[in-house]
């Protein structure tokens, strides 16, 4: 612990440490006391005796003592988790706010790639509110699940299952209305009202169709974001892989340990984190806590 830390621990060591001293006196008078009556003879040499309590509560009074610093001490620890926690989180919001924003920068240039293959960018960036971070993260949820929509669709294309066939069709639409697919939210609201009007007979003859702006979107998608080189998650040095998302989690649970005083758990979660970089200085940063952790536990 630095000299501010040790403040509160030195200020409660004191105060037992003059408690006991208290204690000392009053134990060290009564003594003195009764040996000097003994010594004028107003009380019986027996008297002594009652001295052999002395010894015992001096042992009890030392071992109070040092259970209380030991107290006083973990009070302290304590006390400097807790500031550690809070100035790790102010430390890392700076450092988040100091990484250059070239991210957005880059995907509103080539956004423009977007507009001259027909995705109605400018309409789909309205609607989000002009956050390109959201249009990124759909882009890829777009991406990641465009198989999986295709699948669907194709095994619910039967008599009995249309209406179910409609419901995907619908959510097919919204995704790609909110990415600014204009053909392909036109296709699957056209697959939409035909399946909620029992029409199979022209679903089937208009797949084709739909599979193929499925493609074509997804490979305009796809060099979007190869073009800014974008992920939703991070990789350690095993290939082992860690969402974005569940990266920030467990860095707020790692501080929540640390308000709640449990380094060791705060610990494990923080050497797991920096396994997976986000950021240099971030990680350093997430090192710097770990050893701090160290550095105070082992006092």
């Amino acid at each position: 612990m630095n000299e501010n830390d040790n403040f509160i621990f030195d200020e409660l060591r004191l105060l037992v440490d003059r408690s006991a001293l208290i204690w000392l006196t009053f134990m060290t008078g009564v003594s003195l006391m009764i040996g000097l009556l003994c010594l004028a003879g107003a009380l019986p040499p027996a008297a002594l005796w009652s001295l052999a309590w002395i010894l015992p509560t001096g042992i009890c009074l030392w071992l109070v003592v040092c259970h209380y610093h030991k107290r006083a001490k973990i009070l302290a620890q304590k006390q400097q988790i807790s500031m550690m926690a809070y100035h790790a989180k102010q430390v890392l919001e700076h450092l988040q706010q100091q990484i250059p924003d070239t991210l957005i920068t880059d995907s509103r240039i080539k956004m423009r790639y977007l507009a001259r293959h027909g995705i109605d960018i400018d309409a789909a960036m309205t609607r989000l509110g002009h956050n390109v971070e959201k249009y990124n993260e759909l882009a890829m949820a777009f991406l990641k699940n465009s198989d999986k929509y295709e699948d669907a669709l194709y095994d619910l294309m039967q008599p009995d299952t249309l209406m179910e066939y409609g419901a995907h069709a619908h959510i097919l639409r919204v995704k790609a209305n909110e990415l600014g697919l204009v053909t392909l939210t036109d296709t699957a609201f056209f697959h939409e009202i035909e399946a909620y009007a029992g029409d199979l007979d022209v679903i089937r003859d208009n797949w084709k169709k739909l599979s193929f702006e499925l493609d074509e979107s997804y490979g305009i998608l796809s060099e979007y974001v190869k073009s800014l080189a974008l992920k939703d998650d991070a990789i350690d040095k095993d290939g082992n892989h860690m969402s974005f998302k569940k990266w920030g989690e467990q860095l707020q649970e790692a501080f929540q340990a640390l308000e709640t005083y449990d380094t060791q758990k705060a610990k494990t979660i923080l050497n797991e984190l920096v396994r997976f970089p986000i950021d240099s200085d971030i990680t350093k940063a997430l090192k710097g806590i770990i050893s701090n952790i160290d550095e105070m536990m082992a006092v």
